[in-house]
């Protein structure tokens, strides 16, 4: 009997529109592309999506046929042009590999191009019109994603990650495939339905407060009867796009799905009060790691996070722990000058420096100083914590001390997940008062181990937790919480008909 053959890909960013102003558009040379045997390798193994893909399908006697996979780290909304060169390499791979019984893909769910337009929605509709309406299609999204209806009605199976940090990446897209796979013999066709809500949430952790809750009661539905997949989407709040929204997605049965769908949308909509953020400017965190007891203290520099698309050279905590008088390591910012600097310097030299700052009132002003090189590296780690077991290239990196503050200053602009950039520098963690991070969420996961006291900082930036403070068009502008007075209509729920 031959066996079913899954193609495997992928197109993932997500995509500011606040950012294009500030750094420019998303290009080609941004995304990391694997294609064939070399997806294979590199993602087999790993806690991501193509790696639970994978998995799955070794798991349920499934051949992969690997098709391209392209991502770039978040940042600003992608070019026409390089999303479009993109698109068309995965869906030539798709008629390369054609005839295939079931398509496995990786999005992000907030991709947009430079005009708004979702890059996920027309990598949806390109692929739906290769195989046609009968093969099941599965997508796997962050729980980030701005979906737009139409890509619901396009889809077989669609699950997003429950947990922020996303440690369930590799688990979900498990769930998404064998989902789909499941869907081959004809004995079982449920349905996705998607409910929208007029509003945007912060970047919430699910760790703790108001964030653990909502994943909590998501679990608690997706564990009823005919209810197979549920996922909130917190939605990107940093992209002005008519698509950005909260919303929650459900696979199951058509009266499960739209059941589920109502309990998690009015429970999220009742209690919204309680994802307003309470800002943190970066002496208040610095002068909150003083006071606690233990040591070293965390702090993510969230306003700065490459992995909502920051720049990730902003100043300003940087400043704080400089005026601080306590021993800490920031790590990484973004200065591919100063990195060349301290390589033609060399380990041992005094160099100096106007560190960061290179993008006005984001990023803060450079920091000018005579620093030390302590050490120069590749910038290569493999992660731990999120992604496990996939490389991250930060790119030929340098430790640069000033004065008790060491900087960990990166060729290539990559969000801080765990404690492994560090210790390739030779920064040993419980050696310093604080650790400062450019990530906002994240971090927590790789950080668990090495503090108890994980904080956020709330620099000024285009990518403020204050997603109310920034300037909004029509698309947007109406949601709450820019407009608190908002309604949420009883609307009917969104997705594909039933087959």
């Amino acid at each position: 009997m031959t066996r079913p053959r899954a193609f495997v890909a992928g197109l993932v960013h997500e995509s500011s529109t606040y950012m294009v102003e500030v750094s420019g558009p998303t290009d080609l040379a941004d995304f990391d592309v694997h294609s064939g045997a070399e997806l294979i390798d590199e993602f087999t193994g790993t806690n991501t999506i193509v790696g639970g893909y994978l998995a799955a399908c070794g798991r349920l006697g499934v051949d992969p046929v690997p098709g391209v996979h392209a991502r770039a780290e978040p940042g600003a909304a992608v070019a026409p042009r390089a999303a479009a060169h993109l698109g068309d390499q995965l869906v030539a791979a798709l008629r390369t590999a054609a005839p295939v019984d079931v398509v496995l893909l990786d999005l992000h769910g907030a991709g947009a191009l430079e005009t708004g337009e979702s890059l996920d929605l027309a990598v949806v509709r390109a692929v739906r019109a290769v195989v046609g309406p009968r093969v099941p299609l599965a997508v796997t999204v962050d729980l980030h994603a701005n979906l737009p209806a139409e890509l619901v009605t396009l889809v077989d199976v669609l699950v997003g990650f429950q947990e922020y940090p996303h440690t369930d990446m590799a688990a979900r897209a498990d769930l998404a495939a064998s989902l789909a796979v499941g869907q081959l013999t004809g004995a079982s066709r449920p349905v996705v339905r998607m409910r929208t809500l007029p509003m945007l949430l912060p970047p919430s952790t699910t760790w703790s407060g108001p964030g653990a809750w909502l994943r909590d009661l998501v679990r608690e539905v997706e564990s009823e009867p005919d209810v197979l997949a549920c996922t909130v989407l917190h939605g990107y709040p940093y992209a002005d796009t008519p698509q950005a929204r909260a919303a929650v997605v459900t696979v199951g049965t058509p009266a499960a799905a739209e059941a589920a769908n109502r309990t998690v949308a009015g429970a999220l909509w009742a209690h919204r009060d309680r994802f307003r953020i309470d800002p943190v400017p970066p002496e208040r965190a610095v002068a909150t790691a003083r006071a606690a007891a233990g040591r070293p203290v965390v702090i993510g520099d969230g306003t700065d996070n490459p992995g909502c698309g920051a720049a990730g050279d902003s100043t300003y905590l940087l400043t704080a722990l400089l005026d601080s008088g306590l021993r800490a390591c920031l790590a990484t910012l973004h200065d591919p000058a100063t990195v060349r600097a301290c390589v033609t310097a060399g380990v041992g030299a005094r160099v100096e420096v106007a560190l960061g700052g290179r993008h006005g009132w984001a990023s803060g002003p450079p920091v000018r100083a005579t620093g030390t090189v302590r050490a120069i590296t590749d910038g290569r780690v493999v992660q731990r914590s999120m992604r496990a077991g996939k490389t991250l290239d930060f790119g030929t990196s340098v430790r640069l001390s000033l004065g008790d503050v060491d900087v960990i200053v990166a060729s290539q602009r990559r969000q801080v997940l765990d404690p492994e950039i560090l210790l390739l520098h030779g920064v040993l963690p419980d050696r310093y008062d604080v650790l400062a991070v450019k990530s906002v969420n994240h971090f927590r996961a790789g950080f668990a181990t090495v503090s108890d006291h994980l904080l956020v900082a709330d620099a000024p930036g285009p990518l403020t937790r204050e997603i109310d403070s920034l300037p909004r068009g029509p698309a947007t502008a109406g949601l709450w919480p820019m407009d608190p007075d908002v309604t949420f209509p009883d609307l009917p729920a969104v997705g594909r008909p039933a087959r």
